[in-house]
C-alpha cells in the first residue's frame, strides 16, 4: 500500500490526459498549443498600460490571465500597442510562460 500513495499522483494526471486525448472532457478544457506558444482567445477585462499589462477572461467562461506586452510583442488587427487595446476588445493572445508571467508574443485584435 505504500507505493500505491506515490502511484496516485502519476495515475490522476495520466487519466486526465487519456480523457482528454479520448474526447471525453471538451477540448477547450486546455488552450491550443501553437507553434513558438499558446493561444488564448477572450475578451479583454482590464488594461494597465503603464505597466504593459492587460487581463483577459477566455471565451466561454472559466480561465483569466494576465498577460504582460513587452518590446518583442507584436499587433494585429489595428492594434499597435497596448494603449491600443480596450476593456470587452476580443482578442486572440499567442504567449509563453516565462517563469511566472505569460509572456504576449503576438495580439491579434478580433473585429
Amino acid at each position: 500500500m505504500r507505493g500505491m500513495s506515490r502511484m496516485s499522483g502519476v495515475v490522476v494526471p495520466a487519466l486526465f490526459l487519456a480523457a482528454i486525448v479520448s474526447g471525453l472532457l471538451e477540448p477547450s478544457v486546455e488552450p491550443v498549443r501553437a507553434e513558438g506558444g499558446t493561444e488564448f482567445v477572450g475578451t479583454i477585462l482590464s488594461v494597465d498600460t503603464a505597466s504593459g499589462k492587460f487581463a483577459v477572461k477566455k471565451d466561454g467562461g472559466g480561465s483569466r490571465f494576465t498577460f504582460v506586452a513587452n518590446e518583442k510583442t507584436q499587433f494585429d488587427g489595428g492594434a499597435k500597442a497596448v494603449k491600443d487595446l480596450k476593456k470587452d476588445d476580443h482578442v486572440m493572445v499567442l504567449y509563453q510562460v516565462q517563469g511566472s508571467q505569460y509572456v504576449a508574443l503576438n495580439v491579434t485584435l478580433k473585429k
